[in-house]
């Protein structure tokens, strides 16, 4: 079971993943090449976790989004040799775009 928070982010033990609709065009090359084929879409093409435990957070589908309409991060951000390392970024200001509507068939 996925547990998304108010900003379109699904958070596991291990990763936060979020998702930005607006700027996903639907190619799909988050859900080919995911290695836990954690990823699934909805009836827009948009994709979701729908199970955010089988996430690995290795980042994958982040990498091979070429619209950078998913951030992954760690799960809580951590001390690494004097800097934080952040969780996914969930609110940075340029993908902060209305999603589209869910009502629109």
């Amino acid at each position: 079971m996925s547990v998304k928070d108010k900003a379109g982010c699904f958070l596991s033990d291990r990763a936060q993943v979020c998702f930005y609709p607006s700027w996903c065009k639907g190619c799909g090359n988050c859900l080919a090449f995911c290695p836990r084929q954690a990823l699934s879409a909805d009836k827009w093409g948009h994709p979701y976790l729908p199970d955010a435990e089988r996430c690995t957070g290795c980042g994958l589908c982040e990498m091979l989004c070429p619209d950078f309409a998913i951030t992954v991060g760690e799960s809580e951000p951590r001390q690494v040799g004097g800097g934080r390392v952040a969780a996914a970024a969930a609110s940075s200001p340029e993908r902060l775009a209305p999603a589209p509507s869910r009502e629109e068939a």
